[in-house]
């Protein structure tokens, strides 16, 4: 049984209380954005069938695994394009799983399709990943040069997110090359958060409710939906609960000090592993100096000079 990873951060984690607000909201048709490596799209899938319902994917990069699944399953539709584009020749859905490209540009248009020329009382359930630290007011970027040159804040494919530190440094939460971050932290236009708050305030119908915790998940849904009671008593006492705020606030410090201590150990190993590289250099030279040297005195011996 393979050990579980270092930090908690899939939507997987919130599997009871997603799929318990489906049930409530009576949803048969989900559309998610972002597979990760299947293991809720899978859980998904089980839900819609049970309702007899369907699920839409879209993931730029499907795994050979959604391949298979969308060749051998009639209720899953993959869609292998980039969001929000690939949204387009989707119909209205009635619940929408949002964790994919975590900057304010996309999740902004994936909001807007979600709820265009919807039915306040039919508007659709979105659930948000990732509305906590490190992308809540920080954008993340997997294909910056995709995405409209305005939309895209200076970034780094190198740095990290530090909690407590608004601009991005050597060390903590980074893509190693997977993913940029935006240098700094914070202000108009920025981050995951910062998206659904400007969206859901332009919208008096609209809540948004975020549970902090794992990274934070976000769930937005219309005020007057018939389901709007239900999902408040599932969701109200998890809405931002601050024994929760602490308890991630722990984890992500515990986590950042990690890899700390693992960065430091790395550091000592390459530095050691220069010094073991120098000194065998040097050994080398030693000894290619010490052979020309032994083979300078046969010579002088062989002439009569050696002394």
């Amino acid at each position: 049984m393979p050990a579980p990873p270092l930090l908690l951060h899939s939507l997987t984690e919130f599997r009871d209380l997603i799929l318990s607000c489906l049930e409530a909201a009576e949803v048969r048709v989900v559309l998610e954005i972002g597979s990760e490596s299947g293991a809720f799209t899978s859980e998904l899938l089980s839900f819609v069938a049970r309702r007899e319902g369907e699920l839409w994917c879209v993931e730029p990069y499907p795994t050979l695994e959604l391949e298979e699944l969308g060749a051998s399953e009639q209720r899953f539709h993959l869609i292998a394009d980039r969001s929000p584009q690939a949204l387009e020749g989707v119909e209205p859905c009635d619940a929408y799983i949002v964790d994919g490209d975590h900057n304010y540009w996309t999740v902004s248009r994936e909001l807007d399709h979600a709820f265009r020329n919807r039915e306040i009382a039919r508007a659709p359930l979105v659930v948000l990943h990732d509305v906590s630290w490190p992308c809540g007011r920080r954008d993340q970027y997997y294909a910056p040069d995709a995405l409209p040159p305005g939309a895209v804040h200076p970034h780094s494919w190198d740095l990290g997110s530090r909690p407590g530190e608004k601009t991005a440094g050597r060390g903590g939460l980074r893509g190693s090359g997977a993913f940029a971050v935006a240098l700094e932290e914070g202000g108009e236009r920025n981050g995951v958060r910062t998206a659904v708050e400007d969206f859901v305030g332009g919208r008096e119908d609209l809540r948004f409710v975020h549970v902090p915790s794992v990274f934070g998940v976000g769930f937005v849904y219309s005020r007057s939906a018939s389901y709007a009671q239900a999902l408040a008593a599932l969701l109200d006492p998890l809405d931002g609960n601050p024994l929760l705020e602490r308890l991630e606030r722990n984890r992500v410090d515990l986590y950042a000090k990690v890899m700390e201590l693992l960065d430091a150990a790395s550091d000592a190993g390459l530095r050691q592993g220069r010094l073991i590289a120098e000194y065998d250099r040097s050994l080398t030279a030693a000894e290619q100096e010490a052979a020309a040297l032994r083979l300078e005195l046969a010579k002088m011996r062989e002439s009569g000079k050696a002394p």
